[in-house]
């Protein structure tokens, strides 16, 4: 078995037992854990959810064997000051694993690719299913009003600012 198929299976694995993590959760919250389990695994090719990040935890003694779960206290000394693009999610994640609700989703999306920021509306829809308040707050806003505001903002500023001309 080569590196890279040794590396594909431990994220197979990892991404498995997150998944059963999230389903075994209280179902008052396994709308927000799917959620961030889901961002972990999907954004930036799976690579929030390294064995190596002190977040990624596997489960106890006393749980299923292959169980993976994510600590949002391990977190919390982590985010887009780190300059590490894919931190910039950390925040968001965080909040739906029970930490603080986003302070700032505006400038976390900002910072966001457009396929990153398709995984957090497509997060954000997962927990607003179940319960459209708490997903609210968890994001700290409605990312679509946010995204459709700052793709607003970003047209009239190239309307404003186009390209400039030869002089």
């Amino acid at each position: 078995m080569s590196a890279m198929d040794a590396e594909r299976n431990e994220q197979l694995m990892i991404a498995s037992g997150l998944r059963l993590w999230a389903s075994s959760v209280h179902r008052s919250e396994r709308a927000l854990t799917e959620a961030a389990v889901e961002l972990v695994i999907g954004a930036y090719g799976g690579r929030l959810a390294d064995w190596g990040w002190p977040w990624v935890r596997e489960g106890g003694p006393l749980q299923p064997y292959g169980l993976f779960w994510l600590n949002p206290g391990a977190m919390s000394g982590f985010g887009h000051e780190d300059g590490s693009y894919e931190l910039r999610l950390l925040p968001l994640v965080q909040s739906l694993t029970g930490g603080r609700p986003v302070r700032r989703l505006w400038g976390l999306l900002a910072g966001l690719d457009s396929v990153t920021q398709q995984y957090v509306l497509e997060a954000f829809n997962h927990v607003a299913a179940a319960h459209r308040d708490v997903a609210e707050y968890a994001f700290g806003d409605d990312p679509w009003v946010v995204l459709g505001q700052l793709r607003l903002s970003r047209k009239l500023i190239s309307l404003t600012f186009g390209p400039r001309q030869p002089s």
